[in-house]
């Protein structure tokens, strides 16, 4: 995951120009299931503004995965609006044991017949997320560490009292996810050593299976293709290439690094990986080819 930096004014501005008019539906909405205590509607509006999001996240990637879809025209079908607070009633996340075993701790889902019912309509509650991020693994399911408030219609004030246990790549109110998560190969791996940072960490990498090999090898795979093709680059900027060797190189590193290519987070770390120890970055490299010799 990487973190897609933007104010709320900034994407009500991009809301905006993609579906004028949406914002004052989507208010008009609004205070109808504020009025109603409950999300009720016989039919939605979100999917109109799904392009922002698709445009904002690295041109057409999934919020979570990082995997690269197709561009909007044809990419539209393998992308859904995914609600980061759920709108219905949410569903309680088995906490794996994994997880348990290090005293991690997730509140107990409110017995309730609705969800977040004020932030169906919220910019800062819509992400643009694969199938198997979404409709497999995100669900209904809504892991905290602290006090759940489904009256809340603020993401920016509920962040700080819910102390989600996902992370929100969206926006400008939740930590960067590469300042919680970085990656060793094709590995994500919390930042920190302890605390609430370091639990999030975890249960965002268990919770959209980023680091399984079995259920989701072609994610892994994709990962160590970018591995492999990213240091030879690296390789020849170290050596001292010059001249039209060095452009391209550096080209092709800027590219594999940027957010709008492919699991970026994962490019990035290796490419600090290679800078602070070439020989271990070598390494990384081999097990990268022979994963994809494994799983080929």
């Amino acid at each position: 995951m990487i973190g897609y930096r933007v104010t709320k004014a900034q994407l009500e501005s991009l809301i905006e120009a993609e579906s004028p008019g949406w914002l004052q539906k989507a208010a008009l909405r609004t205070a109808g299931f504020r009025q109603k205590n409950c999300y009720e509607e016989s039919s939605t509006i979100w999917s109109d503004v799904k392009a922002v999001f698709m445009c904002l996240q690295g041109d057409c990637k999934c919020a979570y995965c990082e995997r690269k879809l197709e561009s909007i025209d044809f990419g539209k079908i393998e992308q859904d609006v995914e609600h980061f607070r759920p709108k219905g009633r949410i569903r309680a996340w088995r906490l794996p044991k994994a997880l348990k075993e290090l005293g991690i701790k997730a509140t107990a889902v409110p017995d309730e017949d609705r969800g977040y019912f004020l932030l169906p309509y919220h910019p800062f509650n819509y992400s643009a997320a694969c199938k198997p991020c979404n409709t497999l693994l995100k669900k209904d399911y809504f892991p905290i560490a602290g006090e759940y408030d489904l009256t809340g219609d603020d993401p920016a004030q509920l962040h700080v009292k819910e102390r989600p246990l996902l992370v929100c790549p969206v926006g400008d109110f939740d930590d960067a996810p590469e300042d919680l998560i970085r990656f060793y190969g094709v590995s994500p791996q919390a930042v920190a050593q302890g605390g609430y940072d370091r639990e999030r960490a975890l249960v965002t990498i268990e919770f959209f299976k980023l680091d399984d090999e079995a259920k989701r090898k072609n994610l892994l795979r994709e990962r160590a293709i970018v591995i492999i093709a990213l240091y030879p680059q690296l390789e020849k900027l170290a050596d001292g290439a010059t001249g039209g060797a060095k452009v391209e190189a550096q080209q092709l590193v800027d590219g594999f690094t940027s957010p709008k290519s492919a699991h970026t987070n994962c490019a990035r770390s290796f490419s600090d990986l290679f800078r602070k120890n070439r020989a271990e970055a070598k390494a990384v490299c081999d097990r990268a080819f022979q994963l994809i010799i494994s799983i080929s």
